[in-house]
């Protein structure tokens, strides 16, 4: 069974507000109501009251002249022939019956208090009231009206009896407007009430969607449509969407230092193997060039030194690209240096890409030319591998430090590599080893520079800095 407490605000907050209006209008309709039967009762008290005047007055002469007949045809003339739901009747100030328009039901001289109906009077001639009285009796409204001679004497007692169903007909009515009145509100009230009940809720929705959405991964701005009014859930939306830009900014920094660990320990690892490889492979290229020196002339022996020692160099080549923590000294960065690059990378480019050089050096920059020259190598090598018709240099001395960017239009990198841009030996299709961007990023942490790439489908683009402090 489904609990209050367990229902949706999208339901609960409309369902309130519409009990709250039918709530409302039922009791304003019972207060009209009970309004509308107190002066129904009243009006239906004042007009018998005003024909009990009016009989009273005639019925002072029969009673002078103790003429019960003539008192018969006075209470008979109000009333329609076969008149149920109405009487009158006449009491002396004994208290007994002394005329009635009914005979039989009321007889003549039967005391008023051995009749049920008429029982609640009690009258005797010490407790004839003087002025108009209303009293009920089971489903009777008794009207009392004293009867007095023209000295003010009490002569006797008028009383004019109405069945309840005689008033019932204007309340009737009355209960019928009211209901009319009350259908036709509720009709265009819990609509409004309905529709501002869920305008109350959408935004406490909104909120409790983001609140689920934070735990599943980045929220997206476009996923969390919140409020930004002035109000409470205003504020709690403005400090969720805080929330969410610090929960990001923590993955970010969770993930950077991550990628940051991973890269260190397996630079320590590849400088650790490169250190140990060196030293025999060392010793066998000493060993072929003492050969070659002190050994015989054979060619086919020659032949396979050769091959051997390209192969052997080759390795200590890939050793080298490795060894990333060697001491940076060289000499400071010339514009000869970089017009070096151009000739090498033309080689790459001839005949079919367009090279943009973008270089401005104004002179000598303090910083040391052999690693920028390997990592701008790096990077245009593989832009001249990845790119389809343009590659473009860009460099530029500031007075804090070097910029440079390295840019292609061919395929961009795929999400997954993107993860994983900087960490050597991950073969991609056309990219070779693998080691270029990993050489690259280790030259950059070494200088203290940074280096930022965006991938998109016509245009990757490599940006890097190098601060003069940190050459």
């Amino acid at each position: 069974m489904m609990r209050w407490r367990d229902l949706s605000y999208r339901h609960k907050v409309p369902l309130a507000l519409s009990l709250v209006i039918v709530v409302t209008g039922v009791i304003v309709a019972l207060i009209l109501l009970a309004h509308a039967w107190r002066d129904a009762r009243e009006q239906f008290a004042a007009n018998a009251a005003s024909l009990g005047r009016v009989v009273a007055r005639s019925l002072v002469p029969p009673l002078l002249h103790d003429d019960p007949w003539g008192a018969f045809e006075i209470l008979r003339t109000p009333l329609e022939p076969g008149e149920t739901r109405r009487f009158l009747l006449v009491l002396d100030r004994a208290g007994r019956i002394y005329a009635a328009s009914e005979p039989k039901r009321f007889p003549a001289l039967s005391p008023a208090a051995g009749t049920p109906l008429l029982r609640p009077l009690a009258l005797s001639a010490a407790e004839t009231p003087a002025v108009e009285a209303m009293r009920e009796s089971e489903d009777w409204i008794l009207i009392e009206q004293p009867i007095r001679a023209e000295d003010g004497t009490v002569l006797g007692r008028l009383v004019l009896g109405y069945h309840r169903d005689l008033v019932l007909p204007r309340f009737h009515g009355v209960v019928r407007q009211v209901g009319i009145a009350l259908a036709a509100a509720l009709l265009v009230l819990l609509p409004l009430g309905w529709y501002a009940g869920n305008a109350l809720a959408v935004p406490l929705l909104r909120l409790a969607e983001c609140f689920s959405l934070a735990g599943r991964g980045p929220v997206a701005p476009e996923q969390c449509q919140l409020d930004d009014g002035a109000d409470e859930i205003g504020l709690v939306g403005r400090r969720f969407r805080e929330m969410l830009m610090e929960l990001e900014e923590k993955r970010r920094l969770e993930k950077q230092m991550v990628a940051t660990q991973r890269l260190a320990a397996i630079g320590r690892l590849t400088a650790g193997i490169a250190h140990e490889v060196n030293n025999p492979l060392g010793g066998m290229l000493n060993a072929i060039s003492t050969y070659r020196r002190h050994g015989s002339a054979d060619p086919l022996a020659e032949r396979t030194l050769g091959l051997i020692e390209r192969g052997l160099t080759q390795i200590r080549e890939t050793v080298g690209a490795l060894l990333v923590d060697a001491r940076l000294e060289s000499h400071a960065l010339v514009p000869q240096d970089l017009d070096d690059l151009r000739t090498l990378i033309s080689a790459q480019t001839h005949g079919r890409l367009t090279l943009d050089w973008n270089v401005h050096l104004p002179g000598p920059i303090p910083l040391p030319a052999t690693p920028i020259r390997q990592i701008l190598l790096n990077l245009l090598l593989n832009a001249a591998q990845a790119a389809e018709k343009r590659v473009a240099l860009e460099v530029a001395a500031a007075n804090d430090g070097l910029s440079m960017a390295v840019e292609n239009d061919g395929r961009p990198f795929p999400p997954q590599r993107m993860e994983h841009l900087y960490e050597p030996f991950v073969e991609e299709e056309g990219e070779g080893r693998g080691l270029g961007l990993w050489i690259v990023y280790q030259l950059v942490r070494q200088l203290n520079g940074r280096i930022e790439v965006t991938s998109v489908p016509g245009h990757t683009r490599f940006t890097l800095f190098l601060p003069l402090e940190g050459a």
